[in-house]
């Protein structure tokens, strides 16, 4: 008995110490292609797993409400080990987190306070923020960047915005939109608002994201997505690919198996079109393909080659999207 108690005592502080140190190596470098499957095999393989890493996740949103060392030495007293022996593998953990991640004061980034509103209306526009982190606003997108010493907030108003977090442990990056949390666990997203719609596409590294409805925050790897249709509706995931990630910034659209309702939504921020369906169950038909934004009508001249419909031109701007008649 003692000594199954034993293995799985140690088989968790094995599980505990890969979560810290998947989350360091997430933290302290760019993973690679190779690295990124790695973690989301090893964070696939076990329940355990994904709990450990979760739990560790859980100190590090804490680390901020605690002061920090002025050193790098950090010593626990052998009396307090066998006192919290029953959390040993996930204290072992924060401690081996804090060794990494915590440097003295002189060696961080100065902390400049920003407070501003950004908007980008005719044209996508980029903006780099005090810390180093890169903002990349779509058409018609409004965010509020309000940066505090111990920690990196924007609220995204309305539209698109693609991050390029730079990292810092100290300094969790969150976007607020609309009642719902997104939080930098890694460094390149997109987060979409649309009415009450949120959706979080990630393109490298990890992110958190929770709903009012979510008791606990998603995680997602790059090349996952999420979807929150409104403030306490539950979040959908689905698999995207990283590359096709926030295109509109080199002038482009791609969507994979997407309502046409959706394609339209979005390609009405880049033209005048305004279009009819008819019938107007011809939204829930799911479509694929690229659209090169400096020419939206090519869209709708091969949409007829996607869909069994005809595109009527009512005139320059107004557009009928026809059903086909079955023979």
């Amino acid at each position: 008995m003692a000594d199954s108690k034993t293995q799985q005592l140690d088989e968790q502080q094995r599980i505990d110490e890969d979560a810290a140190l998947w989350f360091t190596r997430v933290h302290s470098q760019r993973l690679s292609d190779q690295q990124s499957q790695q973690f989301k095999a090893w964070l696939q393989a076990s329940k355990a797993h994904a709990d450990a890493f979760e739990s560790i996740a859980g100190i590090w949103q804490d680390f901020d409400e605690m002061p920090r060392p002025t050193s790098t030495d950090i010593t626990i007293p052998k009396r307090q080990l066998s006192f919290f022996w029953k959390p040993m593998g996930h204290l072992v953990a924060a401690c081996f987190i804090a060794a990494v991640l915590f440097l003295p004061y002189s060696h961080l980034p100065s902390m400049l306070l920003n407070n501003m509103t950004l908007a980008a209306t005719d044209s996508p526009k980029e903006v780099t923020l005090s810390d180093g982190s890169r903002l990349f606003l779509n058409h018609n997108t409004r965010i509020r960047v309000a940066y505090e010493t111990q920690v990196r907030q924007v609220y995204l108003d309305q539209g698109t915005a693609y991050f390029k977090v730079k990292s810092n442990p100290y300094r969790p990056f969150i976007v607020q939109a609309d009642q719902r949390r997104i939080q930098v666990v890694g460094t390149e997203f997109e987060v979409n608002k649309q009415g009450q719609q949120i959706a979080v596409n990630v393109s490298q590294g990890i992110v958190t994201f929770q709903s009012q409805k979510e008791a606990k925050p998603v995680f997602l790897l790059a090349g996952q997505s999420a979807v929150s249709p409104k403030v306490d509706g539950q979040i959908a995931l689905r698999n995207v690919n990283p590359q096709d990630v926030a295109r509109w910034r080199y002038g482009e659209l791609v969507f994979v198996d997407k309502p046409l309702s959706d394609v339209l939504a979005e390609l009405k921020t880049y033209s005048s079109f305004n279009v009819e369906l008819s019938p107007s169950t011809l939204a829930a038909r799911k479509i694929s393909g690229r659209i090169n934004l400096q020419r939206p009508e090519a869209f709708f001249q091969a949409l007829p080659s996607l869909l069994p419909v005809q595109v009527v031109y009512q005139d320059k701007t107004n557009l009928l999207i026809i059903q086909n008649k079955q023979k």
